[in-house]
């Protein structure tokens, strides 16, 4: 980014391997805990219609940092903002774990929202900083595969923890476990981060990026931002109700549900990255999107576990091998320097897609079932197909303009 880098030869350079690692870390610490949210605050008491406003509080708080997470990540050595936002993940977890009750759950959630809103995207950013910008697809599917094996046995570690503490002494002390288990993942991230080169902006670079509210959104990247959206308000459903649509089918196991996909990512992501990178992004997007929705029909018709099983599959391959992609599109959109901008952006629809994907899917399912719930976030993606559609001659315009400057 600076004016002495060097131009970046291999995905598999130090800084990159130091990022993946440290987002391996945080999705172990983010994936043992998620998917016990909803369980947690039912034993915390409170009401289903509540379950999806605490869940979905989280990526709320986070949306309203994104005006100040641009910018700082513009601004400032992003190296010096993982280690501090790491730092406010093991705070959050550990506040978790020493006190079980809802005002305490929501103050350290606000907390945790806040470094929500930055980890992701700081991460991100620097991925991208450190790869070859030819490799850009395979290297953003490539720093998937940590976060898939991290969500491969992250679920069962969480629920092994709740389980191991309910059976010495009673639930709490199990979410307690889980919890100080996300403390010591976020402590361990801090050693990477500190590993990566700082950043090589330059003054004169930094003050042309201008005010600070020029740099909370780019408009190149709001396209993106609008796919992943709608993505993500199916996604979410997933991570967040997968053990209650379990215990609603009496599917015994569905933990192996979050093991299944994990490891089908691990292998998809990467794949997907290469096969972009030699075709073309639309001969991927579109058949991965279409998966992805089937998907979501044979989960929510799911009555066996291996018929979620099956779902998991096509999830991962579906959308686990295309949401890498838009995230190689929206880096492209930009400008190096503005790479953080650009994934504040496309944070910014996750975000949106994650806050109400949860109280949306709270809401049908206190009316219908967990399973229709299910079925009927095929909507959204259906129609993230249609808006890719619209946005895939936008994006390559774009791209093309960037490559004639060179």
């Amino acid at each position: 980014m600076g004016e002495n880098q060097k131009p970046i030869e291999t995905i598999w350079n130090k800084n990159f391997i130091c990022v993946m690692i440290a987002n391996f870390m945080l999705v172990l610490a983010h994936s043992s805990i998620n998917p016990l949210v909803e369980r947690y605050t039912v034993y915390l008491g409170a009401n289903p219609q509540l379950v999806g406003t605490l869940v979905g509080m989280f990526f709320g708080v986070a949306l309203v940092m994104r005006p100040f997470a641009g910018p700082v990540t513009t601004k400032v050595d992003k190296r010096k903002l993982l280690v501090l936002v790491f730092i406010l993940g093991a705070v959050a977890n550990l506040g978790y774990a020493l006190f079980h009750n809802v005002p305490a759950f929501v103050a350290f959630r606000v907390i945790h929202g806040v470094q929500f809103s930055l980890i992701g995207l700081v991460l991100l950013t620097l991925a991208s900083d450190h790869l070859p910008p030819e490799k850009m697809a395979s290297g953003m599917g490539i720093y998937g595969i940590g976060g898939a094996v991290g969500a491969a046995v992250a679920p069962s570690i969480g629920h092994g923890l709740v389980t191991l503490g309910t059976n010495l002494r009673e639930e709490g002390f199990g979410f307690t476990l889980m919890f100080l288990f996300g403390t010591v993942m976020f402590l361990l991230a801090i050693i990477p981060s500190l590993i990566l080169a700082p950043d090589k902006k330059t003054k004169s670079e930094v003050k042309s990026t201008g005010a600070w509210y020029k740099n909370i959104l780019s408009i190149h990247a709001v396209p993106t931002a609008i796919v992943m959206f709608l993505l993500v308000i199916a996604n979410s459903l997933i991570h967040t109700y997968m053990f209650g649509f379990g215990i609603e089918q009496g599917i015994y196991g569905i933990s192996i549900f979050y093991l299944v996909l994990a490891l089908t990512l691990a292998v998809s992501r990467p794949m997907c990255g290469i096969l972009t990178d030699r075709f073309g992004v639309a001969k991927i997007m579109f058949p991965g999107l279409v998966l992805f929705a089937a998907a979501l029909f044979v989960i929510g018709s799911s009555t066996a576990l291996w018929m979620a099983l099956v779902g998991a599959v096509m999830t991962a391959i579906g959308l686990g091998g295309t949401q890498p992609l838009i995230q190689a599109m929206c880096m492209q959109s930009e400008t190096p320097l503005r790479r953080g901008v650009a994934g504040n952006t496309i944070y910014i629809g996750l975000d949106m897609g994650l806050f109400l994907g949860p109280i949306l899917g709270g809401f049908v399912r206190t009316q219908t079932s967990f399973a229709f719930m299910f079925r009927s976030a095929a909507v959204p993606v259906v129609l993230a197909i249609a808006a890719f559609a619209i946005i895939l001659p936008i994006h390559n315009r774009r791209l093309a303009f960037l490559e004639s400057r060179g």
